[in-house]
């Protein structure tokens, strides 16, 4: 069973990227390798980011696919495309997900 439908996947690619790269650069800047794991503002920073890119990526995906179609007998127009999912979810609604985890991790450390 596939859990995303489209170009859903990138959800999962652009934050994990996203926060593999936030890890990177805090751990370089403070010199220290659990500060990542330890505080919470490097992983807000991390899910903020990523729900910016994945609402302008999901918006921008949403406007772009899609065909529309004339029905022949009705004069219809219907528009045909692939929905971009993630876990059933449109992509674009996964930035207010996103946002709602980043404030979770805020406060949230190991």
């Amino acid at each position: 069973m596939m859990i995303w439908g489209g170009l859903g996947f990138l959800v999962a690619v652009i934050t994990f990227g996203c926060g593999l790269g936030t890890e990177a650069l805090v751990e370089a800047w403070f010199q220290d390798d659990h500060y990542y794991q330890s505080h919470g503002w490097p992983k807000f920073v991390s899910f903020v980011v990523a729900a910016i890119i994945v609402g302008v990526v999901g918006r921008t995906l949403k406007r772009r696919q899609g065909k529309v179609l004339i029905d022949p007998e009705t004069g219809d127009e219907v528009i045909v495309g692939v929905d971009n999912t993630f876990f059933f979810i449109p992509m674009e609604y996964w930035a207010p997900i996103l946002l709602v985890l980043a404030v979770v991790f805020l406060f949230v450390s190991d």
